[in-house]
């Protein structure tokens, strides 16, 4: 794997474009310079304060994201889609990396690629690398293990974690870059697969301190958009909401980041510690999850693809403290993977879906239940990602922080309403 030299002051003098948000437009603000007015390096327009204590703005009732009109499902009546198959990609601890987290996967032509982030003894500890594996026959079977991203100049770089897209015939990787200790994001590098080499290049920085959640997605209006988390400046942690936005097909250039949170706060003052961010596209409305400590998750609203966000909202769908991955199938279906919550630690991961063209949730199916002795793994398990490939919906998820899983769903078993 080659990477382009980047010099130490490059991210200082890097023209990054702001959009605007919430109506005010946004200025120019390199990485790590603070704005007048922020506490950081602010890179949106600032909400107006609220008392200290004040719920949740517009949070008398909240969001319908579950249909009140169908009971929500229980462990009991919750049953597995129909055709479903599960595999193991691969199992930590042969190979010298004993922890492995936050998997990703994608189809490139024809080809499924899946990844995550390696560590060889816990999670962030020492060094951490984006590695993976691909199948040629719809995720049956796997090849061995090879290595996207690592720290070959012996920086004590860690990449954690990775988006996968496949566009126009490249596949890109998106790693997050971190320096000095466990979630202290530096930059969101790209990565594109050269298939002559059949090696991983770094092609540099497409944005700060900014780590992705989620792979990107197709605009209307011909631009990308990655959802994650964003850091007020250089090696502190991300703890805001964010969403990066490409300059329509140029995946290698600096992205665009909008915060969902303007100031980075709740209205009580307070910031959220793990604020992983998923974003259902339809059309040019959005629809954005971000997880909470010890409560559901939030959900906001954006009607110009990622521009502008509203204030962060509460919702009736009860989601446990983990990452949530949404989208939208071919079907017309919205669909939600996320943990329920339950007595023990994320042993139970769901999918969700709409009736076609609807924007409510009113059918559920459970991916994992606890132990699994075919599998041999559990009860754990957590970081769903999906790709819809060939009338199947591939998901990627990881148990116990050891071992990659994939479960394949047909689409027609996703789709009891029928479809549009």
């Amino acid at each position: 794997m080659s990477r382009p030299f980047l010099p130490k002051t490059w991210a200082i003098f890097l023209p990054w474009l702001l959009l605007p948000v919430n109506g005010v437009r946004g200025e120019a603000v390199p990485p790590g310079a603070p704005r007048a007015g922020s506490a950081g390096a602010s890179i949106a327009a600032r909400q107006p304060p609220a008392k200290a204590g004040e719920r949740l703005p517009e949070s008398g009732r909240p969001v319908v994201l579950w249909s009140e009109s169908v009971p929500f499902p229980t462990r009991e009546t919750l049953a597995f889609a129909q055709g479903a198959a599960d595999v193991v990609v691969h199992r930590g601890g042969s190979d010298g990396y004993n922890f492995l987290h936050d998997a990703a996967i994608v189809q490139h032509k024809g080809t499924l690629f899946a990844a995550w982030y390696n560590c060889p003894r816990g999670e962030m500890v020492g060094q951490s690398l984006i590695r993976g594996r691909r199948s040629r026959d719809g995720g049956r079977t796997w090849s061995a293990p090879e290595i996207i991203a690592s720290d070959v100049r012996n920086e004590a770089v860690m990449y954690v974690p990775v988006a996968l897209l496949s566009h126009r015939g490249t596949l890109h990787a998106f790693v997050t870059n971190m320096k000095g200790g466990p979630d202290l994001v530096y930059h969101c590098e790209a990565f594109v697969l050269d298939e002559n080499a059949n090696a991983w290049t770094s092609r540099g920085f497409i944005a700060g301190p900014f780590l992705p959640n989620c792979a990107p997605q197709r605009l209307d209006d011909g631009n990308f958009l990655m959802a994650g988390r964003l850091a007020d400046r250089p090696g502190q942690k991300p703890t805001i909401p964010a969403v990066a936005i490409s300059r329509g097909e140029d995946l290698t250039s600096p992205w665009t980041l909008v915060r969902l949170l303007p100031t980075g706060e709740l209205p009580d003052g307070q910031r959220i510690a793990i604020p992983e961010t998923t974003v259902s596209v339809d059309g040019r409305e959005l629809t954005a999850l971000v997880r909470r400590e010890k409560a559901s998750s939030l959900v906001f609203f954006s009607h110009d693809s990622g521009r502008t966000w509203s204030a962060p909202r509460e919702h009736n769908f009860p989601m446990a403290s983990s990452k949530i991955y949404a989208g939208l199938l071919s079907t017309g279906q919205r669909y939600v993977l996320c943990n329920l919550p339950s007595n023990r630690y994320r042993d139970l991961l769901v999918i969700a879906v709409s009736r076609p063209g609807e924007k409510v949730f009113s059918k559920m199916w459970k991916l994992r239940d606890g132990d699994c002795q075919a599998l041999k793994s559990g009860p754990e398990w957590s970081y769903p990602c999906a790709i819809e490939y060939d009338g199947k919906l591939y998901v990627v998820y990881t148990s116990e922080k050891h071992h990659c899983v994939l479960t394949t769903i047909p689409l027609q078993s996703l789709a009891p309403f029928g479809v549009r």
